[in-house]
């Protein structure tokens, strides 16, 4: 009995081909204009954070504009006190670190690592590579807001987003479609609210955790224990590896200075206790309405986010990842039943 070859024909439409075109075109488009997607996630970013503070003045009886115009007065005073009175004193801790480095590697070579050893490449090369990070931070840090005309254009956007809010919607009424403009402005209206909670809470818990951190090691008299309590805040944002990097930081730089063996166990513990807290009370508390994102989407997000924009990418991956699960939760449902 011979078998018979079926032949199986594909057809591809005119309009199938130019939906991919377009798709592709898209993408290389918001590639070529990635920096200025930045500006505007940024400006988003921040006007979605500073939103419900705007809506807390106007129950106040306080017209719109002026209550954008106090919370960017505080605002503009939080961030000039920051730079003023914690920029200057880490500069000169990360300048210090980077100039003693050489002395702790060469302290670290009395254990017998081994000239091989993975351990004593990574000290040979820290010294020069410490120097090469701090600028890789700043010029990411640069990026997000592409220098000050950038920052200026942030700024400008941010103000005019927070006192144009209605202005803004009816222009995002009009471009949606009439079937779905009901759903889409409720599933974006949750998105912010979501976005707003978490982005609150991430800062809130990024402050406690690197002023205690940091107040711990201060008091025990551990060097450059201001740097590393900026360091537990930043890496608060990054679940479960970020405080274990920290925390390992924090004994090695203690166990490297020389500090008593004593001082070294008090600051393993401590960061211990304080991440249990965190992770017991803190979270719970701070975070309940918050959008859950798991571990492992926070960490690709910011891999994603780095590969893609830098720094500034990573910093605004969480946000983004956040209100793409949002919106997931809420038209998934309704592609499967499709």
């Amino acid at each position: 009995m011979l078998d018979k070859k079926e032949k199986v024909v594909f057809e591809i439409s005119i309009t199938s081909v130019l939906k991919v075109i377009l798709l592709l075109l898209s993408v290389w488009v918001l590639y070529q204009v990635r920096s200025i997607l930045v500006v505007l996630l940024v400006a988003m970013v921040i006007t979605i954070a500073l939103e419900p503070f705007v809506e807390k003045l106007e129950k106040d009886r306080i017209p719109r504009s002026l209550s954008v115009i106090v919370l960017y007065i505080a605002f503009l005073a939080v961030l000039g006190a920051f730079v003023y009175f914690v920029i200057p004193p880490v500069a000169l801790q990360i300048k210090e670190l980077t100039l003693d480095l050489p002395y702790y590697t060469s302290r670290l070579s009395g254990f017998n690592f081994g000239d091989t050893s993975p351990i004593t490449k990574i000290l040979n090369n820290l010294s020069s590579n410490l120097t090469d990070s701090a600028g890789s931070i700043l010029a990411g840090l640069i990026s997000v807001f592409g220098g000050v005309v950038h920052a200026i254009t942030v700024f400008a956007l941010t103000f005019y987003a927070l006192v144009d809010k209605e202005g803004l919607r009816k222009t995002l009424v009009a471009l949606i479609p009439i079937d779905q403009k009901e759903r889409l402005l409720a599933t974006i209206n949750k998105v912010s609210l979501k976005l707003g909670d978490w982005l609150r809470g991430q800062l809130l818990l990024m402050l406690i955790i690197g002023v205690v951190d940091g107040s711990i090691l201060a008091v025990l008299g551990i060097q450059y224990a201001l740097v590393l309590g900026l360091l537990a805040g930043l890496l608060e944002v990054i679940p479960i590896i970020g405080p274990t990097i920290s925390a390992l930081t924090a004994v090695f730089v203690a166990f490297v200075s020389g500090a008593a063996l004593w001082k070294i166990l008090v600051v393993l513990v401590a960061y211990i206790v304080v991440q249990q807290i965190e992770n017991q009370i803190l979270v719970p508390k701070i975070m309940q309405k918050a959008t859950g994102l798991s571990p492992i989407i926070v960490i690709i997000a910011l891999l994603v986010g780095d590969k893609l924009l830098g720094l500034g990418g990573a910093v605004l991956a969480i946000p983004v990842a956040a209100g793409i699960q949002v919106f997931t939760n809420e038209y998934m449902p309704l592609i499967k039943k499709r």
